[in-house]
């Protein structure tokens, strides 16, 4: 196999080309130089590419801090919330309520700032008529999770321990649901395991991207990896994190954000 040839298979994730007018170098994934807008000749360059990628370095970042921080968000406003004297004013519903979304919050604030000089052009997906097909994307993980789900519970399955979680501070207060179940997480989840974890991965190999992306995705909807239960429902999260990224790379961030908070809200205004 000549260099050519595999680089049509594994690629070096910090790859750059020397941009044949100007002579400046950049990302290998994007369609044109950056400083003087000269076609790039590289054919892993891809115009959708100028959209979803940030750097390899911001987007390994993204993952780690998405994938590794949360219970260390939720671990010191835990604290936080002790320290103030919380526990005695408040319900366990709303202490739940204040812990996990103030973890989102957090968290998503950090995604924000480590991606941010991205932002303006990761958003122009949003502004894209093609966002549109991630309505088409959740009717299809939607349509999955019916179909998983009588064959799941056929097999014995009851709900998870992430749903429940979810259904327990759904239900006092559903317009905070919608805000941060809905929206707020989705857009963690998107940084996190799309511009994060997917393209990344997708920049050493295609097949490889999706497979970490749904593996990993599924993964962390799985709260007792010793429950059969909890593996009943892991298929249904794997195919959301192949069907997220599939809108992703296909149409941006705006497609794929579409999609997951359309699955969401269902889920929420179902069990409201």
């Amino acid at each position: 196999m000549n260099e050519n040839q595999s680089k049509r298979y594994f690629s070096n994730p910090f790859d750059q080309n020397k941009c044949q007018r100007c002579g400046h170098w950049h990302d290998a994934w994007k369609s044109k130089c950056p400083k003087c807008g000269e076609p790039s000749q590289d054919e892993r360059a891809n115009p959708i590419h100028d959209i979803t990628f940030a750097n390899p370095i911001i987007e390994t970042a993204l993952f780690i801090v998405g994938f590794t921080c949360m219970n260390l968000i939720a671990h010191i406003i835990s604290k936080i919330i002790i320290g103030l004297g919380l526990p005695s004013v408040m319900t366990e519903v709303e202490l739940n309520m204040l812990l996990n979304y103030g973890t989102y919050m957090v968290l998503f604030l950090i995604l924000a700032g480590i991606c941010s000089t991205y932002i303006p052009k990761l958003l122009k997906s949003f502004a894209k008529p093609e966002m549109l097909w991630g309505a088409m994307v959740a009717i299809c993980v939607l349509g999955f999770d019916i179909v998983w789900g009588m064959i799941s519970r056929s097999l014995g399955a009851t709900i998870n321990e992430n749903q429940t979680a979810v259904d327990s501070i759904t239900k006092p207060n559903l317009l905070l649901a919608i805000i941060f179940i809905c929206l707020i997480g989705p857009m963690c989840e998107e940084l996190t395991y799309r511009v994060g974890l997917f393209n990344f991965t997708r920049r050493i190999n295609r097949v490889i991207g999706y497979l970490a992306v749904s593996v990993i995705f599924g993964l962390i909807h799985i709260h007792d990896y010793g429950s059969v239960n909890e593996w009943l429902s892991y298929p249904s999260y794997v195919f959301a994190g192949l069907a997220f990224a599939f809108a992703y790379e296909k149409w941006g961030l705006g497609a794929s954000f579409l999609a997951h908070f359309l699955v969401n809200f269902v889920a929420t205004m179902a069990n409201a």
